[in-house]
C-alpha cells in the first residue's frame, strides 16, 4: 500500500469536511441535528387503536398477528424505536413511537398518517366474493421481472393462503381478480392460469414508484381486520430532558481523553488513530441521519462499542510498531510489519463481533435492529478508518523528513511474562465466588423486570400543571415496589395534559392500592388537580416474536462464533478455544445481569444494550489472545501450553488494559454526569456496562486462556494415556 506526499493532506480534509457534514448537514445531506431519536431521547405520539366493524372481541392471536404486522411495518420504514402492545381485555393496540427527525409542530394526529392504512385487504372475484384476506399475506415488494424487465409487485403467502390462493385462481383463469382496502378497490390483475406454490406476482403496465406504493398498500392491510383511532396524543421523552445533552458532553470529553491518551502514548501514530476515530465517528452518524434510523439508547451502545473496537484497532497496532521497533527494525519497515502483524487479530475479532449483529439486524427488531445497524456501520469503519486509511497517512508522514525519525514513535521492551496458568485457581475461585453471590442475590432480592419484558398497568391521568416525572417515578416505585416509567401527554383528542404512569406488573391493582396511590400521589402535586381517568393492563412491549427471534439470533452467533474459531485457530485446537471463548463470554453477561440484580435496576432496554455490548466487547478481547497464541506456536514450537499461554498473553495485557480503560474512560464520564444531574436512566447503562468492561478484560487475561489451557493438558494427557496403553498390549 503506497502513499504520496499529499495523501496525509487530501485525507486530513476527508475527515474535516466528513465531520463537519455529520455535524451540521450539507446540500440535502442531514447531520446529526436531523437524526431521529427514539421515544426515550425525544419522546413522540401515542396511538390507541381498535377493531373497526368488528363483533367483539379479537382473539389473542389475532391481537398477537396484528402486533407482528405493525411491527414489521415499523421495521421496514426504520423505525426502530417504538413499543407495540396489546390490551387483551379490550382488544386495542397500544403504539408509541419517535417523532420525526424534521418534526416542528408536533401534529400526533398527523404523524399516525405515517404508519400507512389500516384497512383490512381482501382478494375478491368479480362477483365481490372474498376469496381470501390480507392475513395471508406473508409479504408484498416491488421487484423488476428478469425476463420483460418491467415493474411486477412479488406476493408471498403463508401456508393457508397458499392453498387458498391456489383454489381462488384456479376458479377464476380468464377473469379478473381484485384487491380491495376495506372497500376500496386498489387493484385488478386477471388470472392466466392456476398460481400454487405460495408465490405470485402482479404485472402491468407500472411505473416502478407505482409497484413499490401498490407493494405498500398490500402490506399495510396485511392485517387480521380494520383498525381505527381510539385515542392520540403526544408522549415525553423516558430519559430525562437533558439525558442526550449529558450524553453527549461525557461522549465528547472521553473523546478527547482518549486522543489525548493516544497522542502521549503513540506519539505520531496516536495522532493519525485520532483522526481515524474522528472519521469513523462521523462517517457512523451520517450513517444514522442520512438514512433516518431511528437511534435508540441500545443503538448509541453499538456507537460505543464499534468505537472501542476502533481504539482497540489502532492500539493493537501501534502496540506491533513499538515491538518492531525494539527489534531494531527500521522506521518504515517497522510500520509495515506492524501493520501485517496485527492485521489479522483486528480481522478476526471485528468479523466475530459482525456475525453478532448481522444475525441481530436478520432476525432482530426494534431497538436490537438499532444496535446491529449502528455496530455494522462502525465494524466496517474499523476496518477501512483503523486499518486502511491510518495506514495512507503514516506512510505519507514517513515521506517527510522531519517525521523519519524513531522518537515520533512509541519504543516497546520486552513484556515480562505473568504466571497466568498457575494462578488459574485463584482467578476460577474469584469467579465462582462472584458468580455464586450473584445467583444467590437473584433468590433473596429477585429480579426487577421493565415494562417491555413483563408488561403493566398503565395508569392515565389529566393534569392542570406540569408534575416532575422523574420525581413520580420514584414515588410510584417506592409504593407499588416495582419500576414505573412516567411520561407527560398532550391529548389532542380529548384535550388538555395528561400524567401517563405505566408500572411493571403483569397483574392489575387492587381498589385499595388504587385509592391509596392516589392519595399519595395528590398530596404530592396538590396544584396539578390530578384526576385518574383512565386505567388498562398491557402485555409485555417486546412480544413473544421478537423474544424468540432474538434468543434464536444469539444462539446461532455463539454456535457460529465457535465455528468461526474453529476453523480460522485449527492450529491451536479451535473448537476447544471457541468454547473457551463462549464460557468466557457467558462470565462477562451473567456479571452485567448480576450488577443489574445487585444495584435494584429493571432489566429493560438497558440491560438489552449493554448485555449485547459486552457480548461484541468479550469476544474481540479473547480473539486478540488467541491470534497471539497461534503466532507464538509458530515462531516457539519447543514451548509447552502453559508457557505459550503465558507469554501471549503477557504480550497482549498492556493492550488489554489499555483498551479497557480508554472504553471505559467514556462510561465514567456518563456515570460521573448520570450522578451529578440525577439522571438514573442513563446511570441503568452506565454502572452495568463499566462493571462488564472490567469483567470482560478480567476474563480474557484470567479466563479464556488458561480455561484453554486447562482443556489442552487434558486432551493431551488423555491421549498419552491412551498411547500408552495401546503400546503396552502390543
Amino acid at each position: 500500500m503506497n502513499a504520496k506526499k499529499s495523501t496525509f493532506f487530501i485525507l486530513l480534509a476527508l475527515v474535516l469536511v466528513l465531520s463537519c457534514i455529520s455535524i451540521t448537514g450539507l446540500w440535502g445531506i442531514k447531520g446529526v441535528r436531523d437524526i431521529r431519536f427514539g421515544i426515550d431521547i425525544r419522546g413522540g405520539v401515542e396511538a390507541v387503536f381498535q377493531p373497526k366493524d368488528y363483533d367483539g372481541v379479537p382473539t389473542a392471536q389475532e391481537l398477537e398477528s396484528a402486533r407482528t404486522i405493525m411491527e414489521g411495518r415499523l421495521d421496514s420504514m426504520n423505525i426502530l424505536d417504538r413499543e407495540v402492545t396489546t390490551d387483551k381485555q379490550a382488544g386495542t393496540i397500544l403504539i408509541r413511537f419517535p417523532w420525526k427527525s424534521g418534526e416542528t409542530e408536533f401534529n400526533p394526529e398527523s404523524a399516525i398518517q405515517e404508519l400507512g392504512a389500516m384497512a383490512k385487504l381482501t382478494f375478491r372475484d368479480e362477483a365481490g366474493n372474498v376469496l381470501l384476506e390480507g392475513k395471508n399475506v406473508a409479504s408484498s415488494r416491488a421487484e423488476i421481472d428478469s425476463q420483460s424487465r418491467q415493474p411486477i409487485v412479488t406476493l408471498d403467502f403463508d401456508s393457508a393462503g397458499a392453498q387458498l390462493f391456489g383454489q381462488a385462481t384456479q376458479a377464476n383463469v380468464g377473469k379478473l381478480l381484485y384487491i380491495y382496502m376495506d372497500d376500496t378497490e386498489i387493484s385488478a390483475a386477471q388470472v392466466n392460469q392456476a398460481i400454487w406454490g405460495g408465490q405470485a406476482y402482479i404485472s402491468g403496465k407500472f411505473t416502478t414508484q407505482e409497484t413499490q406504493a401498490l407493494a405498500e398498500k398490500i402490506n399495510a392491510g396485511s392485517l387480521p381486520y380494520s383498525l381505527e383511532t381510539k385515542s392520540f396524543s403526544t408522549i415525553s421523552p423516558t430519559l430525562a430532558s437533558n439525558a442526550l445533552r449529558v450524553m453527549v458532553i461525557a461522549g465528547a470529553l472521553a473523546l478527547g481523553c482518549i486522543c489525548l491518551f493516544m497522542i502521549l502514548r503513540y506519539r505520531l501514530a496516536g495522532a493519525v488513530s485520532c483522526l481515524a476515530l474522528l472519521l469513523q465517528t462521523a462517517v457512523q452518524l451520517l450513517a444514522v441521519s442520512v438514512t433516518q434510523i431511528t437511534l435508540t439508547l441500545p443503538g448509541i451502545a453499538g456507537i460505543i462499542l464499534s468505537i472501542g473496537m476502533g481504539v482497540d484497532a489502532n492500539i493493537i497496532i501501534n502496540e506491533r510498531i513499538a515491538d518492531e521497533l525494539h527489534g531494531k527494525n527500521t522506521l518504515r519497515m517497522a510500520v509495515k510489519a506492524g501493520y501485517h502483524n496485527a492485521f489479522l487479530a483486528v480481522l478476526d475479532g471485528n468479523l466475530t463481533t459482525l456475525i453478532v449483529a448481522l444475525l441481530l439486524i436478520f432476525f432482530g427488531s426494534g431497538s436490537m435492529l438499532s444496535f446491529g445497524y449502528t455496530l455494522t456501520i462502525g465494524l466496517i469503519m474499523n476496518l477501512a478508518a483503523g486499518v486502511g486509511a491510518t495506514r495512507l497517512m503514516l506512510d505519507s508522514l514517513l515521506r517527510f523528513p522531519c517525521f523519519g525519525r524513531p522518537g515520533w514513535f512509541r519504543l516497546g521492551k520486552e513484556p515480562r511474562v505473568h504466571p497466568f496458568y498457575k494462578k488459574r485457581r485463584i482467578y476460577f475461585i474469584v469467579s465462582a465466588v462472584l458468580l455464586s453471590a450473584g445467583l444467590a442475590l437473584c433468590f433473596v432480592r429477585g429480579v426487577s423486570l421493565d415494562t417491555q419484558f413483563k408488561g403493566g398497568v398503565v395508569l392515565k391521568y389529566t393534569a392542570q400543571t406540569q408534575v416532575d416525572t422523574e420525581a413520580v417515578e420514584k414515588l410510584a416505585a417506592k409504593a407499588f415496589g416495582v419500576p414505573a416509567t412516567a411520561q407527560l401527554a398532550d391529548d389532542f383528542s380529548g384535550g388538555g395534559q395528561k400524567l401517563v404512569l405505566t408500572l411493571a406488573q403483569n397483574t392489575g391493582i387492587t381498589p385499595e392500592q388504587q385509592s391509596a396511590w392516589n392519595t399519595t400521589l395528590s398530596e404530592a402535586y396538590p396544584d396539578a388537580q390530578l384526576s385518574l381517568n383512565e386505567s388498562f393492563a398491557v402485555e409485555p412491549f417486546i412480544g413473544k416474536k421478537a423474544m424468540t427471534n432474538a434468543v434464536i439470533a444469539l444462539v446461532l452467533a455463539s454456535v457460529m462464533i465457535i465455528l468461526y474459531i474453529w476453523i480460522r485457530f485449527r492450529r491451536i485446537s479451535g473448537l476447544s478455544a471457541g468454547v473457551m471463548a463462549l464460557l468466557a463470554l457467558l462470565h462477562d453477561a451473567c456479571i452485567v445481569f448480576f450488577v443489574f440484580v445487585a444495584a435494584r435496576f429493571p432489566i429493560g432496554d438497558s440491560f438489552v444494550a449493554v448485555a449485547l455490548t459486552i457480548i461484541g466487547y468479550s469476544i474481540n478481547d479473547t480473539i486478540v489472545i488467541y491470534d497471539r497464541i497461534r503466532e507464538n506456536k509458530l515462531l516457539y514450537p519447543r514451548l509447552t501450553t502453559p508457557e505459550l499461554a503465558d507469554l501471549s498473553i503477557s504480550q497482549s495485557f498492556s493492550r488489554s488494559l489499555y483498551t479497557s480503560l480508554t472504553t471505559l474512560a467514556s462510561v465514567v464520564f456518563l456515570i460521573g454526569f448520570s450522578l451529578w444531574y440525577g439522571i438514573d436512566s442513563v446511570l441503568y447503562f452506565a454502572l452495568p456496562m463499566a462493571f462488564g468492561i472490567v469483567s470482560g478484560c478480567y476474563s480474557t487475561i484470567c479466563i479464556a486462556g488458561p480455561l484453554w489451557v486447562s482443556w489442552r493438558l487434558r486432551k493431551d494427557g488423555s491421549a498419552k494415556k491412551t498411547d500408552k496403553k495401546a503400546r503396552a498390549e502390543a
